[in-house]
């Protein structure tokens, strides 16, 4: 009995070891390329949390073997940085400071409507520049005494003001906004705005990148039903989705950074990415930018909520030009997404 638990825990371990080694790779490989590297990616955490649970059980039996997963989790340290950070979140004073919420359709579809909630929070705070992600602009306004510069970008584009999309609400002056075309279609968008602050002009992308469209009935699905020919198609389709849905995203990042390259502005973008620190997306992204999370934040940095707290997929990305003096998130407002917070000064000293 005891060498058949050794045989098992041997063969958990090998595969402990393969699936974090692999997810190492997954933010270099383009899913366009090969898909299914990113879906170690998209996993990077349960392969993580299993070599740490591995390692602790290795050290509690004395067994040398562990140290094959302490040597991966050091290699891999720079990635666990992009969810744990430690920082002192020291006060200085910023010039500007900005917030990204997914409103989760200000919860309309769950019998709700938060849009008045998300207004006086906002107004309350007073950030100089909001963007509102999933918003229905007909289920809800932002009172323009606060926030007297505000433009909705509808998904679809013969809706002006109406519809599903973003809104940037500032209270700063909004000299120039564009839609970022994609080369196919789809429910989710990106925009920039360029927004005069204090004589300086700040060009801030929002983004809402394709979604994964994971709903709790797949997670039920995938957790509960019974393995049988029905579930193995089940899984497929679900898997093939997901291989799709990751390579829209990595042509939407492509797209996104191609129009602002030659930014004559300094750049601020902020959103929901639906990918986490593991990806290819955020790899692209970060390559040139800053991560206000990784520069100011501290503990687990997840911004999405279900079914788990667990997952990292909004972020503000911003330019070498600014210096991130605050970064935070919040659960103030119901949705399954953190708001998420950061504080700037324009010019770097």
């Amino acid at each position: 009995m005891k060498k058949v638990s050794t045989k098992i825990s041997n063969v958990i371990n090998i595969l402990a070891l393969i699936g974090l080694s692999i997810s190492y790779l997954s933010p270099y490989i383009n899913p366009n390329d090969f898909w299914i590297i990113s879906f170690f990616g998209l996993t990077f955490t349960f392969w993580l949390v299993l070599n740490l649970a591995l390692l602790l059980l290795w050290i509690v039996a004395f067994k040398k073997r562990g140290i094959l997963n302490a040597f991966l989790l050091l290699i891999g340290f720079q990635f666990i940085a992009r969810n744990i950070q430690i920082n002192s979140n020291k006060s200085e004073t910023s010039d500007i400071n900005v917030c990204s919420f997914n409103t989760f359709v200000q919860q309309i579809y769950n019998g709700d409507n938060t849009s008045d909630v998300i207004n006086q929070y906002i107004s309350d705070k007073k950030y100089d520049v909001v963007l509102l992600v999933e918003w229905i602009n007909h289920k809800g306004s932002i009172d323009f005494s606060t926030y007297p510069h505000q433009q909705f970008v509808a998904v679809n584009p013969k809706e002006t003001g109406k519809g599903f999309g973003l809104k940037l609400v500032s209270k700063h002056r909004i000299i120039h906004w564009e839609r970022i075309e994609y080369d196919h279609t789809t429910g989710n968008l990106s925009a920039l705005f360029d927004i005069e602050i204090n004589s300086e002009i700040i060009r801030f992308v929002g983004v809402h990148l394709q979604s994964n469209k994971v709903s709790p009935k797949d997670y039920s699905t995938l957790i509960n039903a019974p393995i049988n020919k029905e579930y193995k198609n089940y899984a497929f389709n679900f898997v093939t989705r997901l291989k799709n849905l990751s390579q829209l995203r990595a042509k939407q990042t492509h797209t996104i950074l191609e129009t602002i390259k030659n930014s004559p502005y300094p750049v601020i973008i902020l959103g929901d990415f639906n990918d986490t620190p593991q990806s290819y997306i955020y790899q692209c992204f970060a390559e040139g930018h800053k991560d206000a999370f990784m520069e100011q934040g501290s503990g687990w940095g997840a911004t999405y909520l279900k079914p788990l707290p667990f997952l990292r997929i909004d972020y503000i990305f911003y330019d070498d030009e600014l210096t991130c003096t605050g970064y935070q998130t919040n659960t103030n407002i119901q949705s399954d997404h953190k708001m998420i917070e950061a504080s700037f000064k324009l010019s770097k000293p």
